[in-house]
């Protein structure tokens, strides 16, 4: 029998959750414990299956000669030694679908508050002012007829475009990997809104800079639901020149200075919870059981990295 390891769970994920995985797997003859240690067991372990608070390091991938398949429950991926795992000949997949459509709402959520300047008058009710005498003053925009600049055309990257287009916007991308869109720098200057769907790696960290932001419109807005060490804070919170921006991940989480950070005009925050929906933990436990599934039966792996 296939033995696995579930290292690792997530503040949204059940009981429920992990029986479901547990079962799921065990159909399909895999034998999976869970553990939370810091260093667990992995001795004649072959598939695992890990969180994004569990670093899968070249140490851990070339200590466990039994490995074979390395699962993230995550969208993102930059807890995982990749080029140690490609060296080691060890398959690597991820689950974006599980999260893809809560951030594509997400992101629509913030961008919208964002032009629609629906924080800005809340503040003002908040405070017992009838703020309908500032509407000329607060660049209240539409969606249709926008430009929307997508960073990173993976899982959750095409369904924002579709869903954009849909609303009316017209969609400028860019990807080093994808052929066929602009360029980064194209995309900064050419949007109203910019929004980041790209993984955190040597090229995108700290992608949005000092130098990338001044490429931006006056006005623009730029939302991030991707990693945030894509984007250097405080080169954002200097670049006055912005309509807004909207912030679900952060370089260090929570920051220090969150409620500074919220206060900024024409912010939207959210702790780290654009991809958050009730049953996120079933949807992930249905994709780690398929990925399993394929790996077993020698088909293609739904998302592989």
């Amino acid at each position: 029998m296939v033995r696995a390891l579930r290292w690792g769970r997530s503040e949204y994920e059940t009981a429920a959750d992990i029986e479901m995985e547990m079962s799921g797997l065990s159909s399909l003859g895999v034998a999976c414990i869970c553990s939370g240690a810091e260093h667990p067991v992995l001795d004649g372990v072959e598939i695992l299956i890990v969180t994004s608070k569990m670093r899968v390091d070249k140490d851990l991938l070339e200590s466990t000669p039994s490995l074979r398949l390395v699962i993230t429950t995550t969208s993102g991926f930059d807890h995982i030694d990749l080029v140690t795992a490609k060296r080691l000949g060890v398959y690597v997949c991820r689950s974006p679908l599980a999260r893809r459509d809560a951030v594509v709402e997400s992101t629509i959520a913030m961008a919208t508050t964002l032009i629609r300047a629906q924080g800005e008058l809340h503040r003002l009710s908040s405070a017992g002012s009838w703020g309908r005498d500032t509407l000329p003053t607060q660049s209240i925009r539409l969606i249709r007829g926008s430009i929307v600049g997508i960073v990173g055309m993976g899982v959750i990257g095409r369904a924002a475009k579709a869903t954009w287009e849909a609303l009316g916007a017209s969609v400028v991308w860019c990807d080093p990997e994808v052929d066929g869109g602009a360029s980064f720098d194209e995309v900064m200057a050419a949007s109203d809104i910019v929004s980041l769907h790209c993984s955190l790696s040597e090229s995108s960290e700290g992608l949005i800079d000092s130098r990338s932001l001044s490429l931006m419109k006056p006005g623009a807005i730029l939302i991030n639901t991707a990693r945030g060490g894509c984007v250097d804070l405080a080169a954002l919170l200097r670049a006055d020149h912005l309509g807004g921006f909207g912030l679900d991940v952060f370089p260090i989480e929570p920051p220090q200075d969150l409620a500074a950070i919220a206060l900024t005009r024409n912010t939207v925050i959210t702790p780290h919870s654009a991809g958050f929906h009730v049953g996120l933990g079933a949807c992930v436990a249905a994709e780690v059981v398929e990925s399993v599934r394929c790996w077993l039966s020698n088909e293609p792996l739904p998302h592989p990295l």
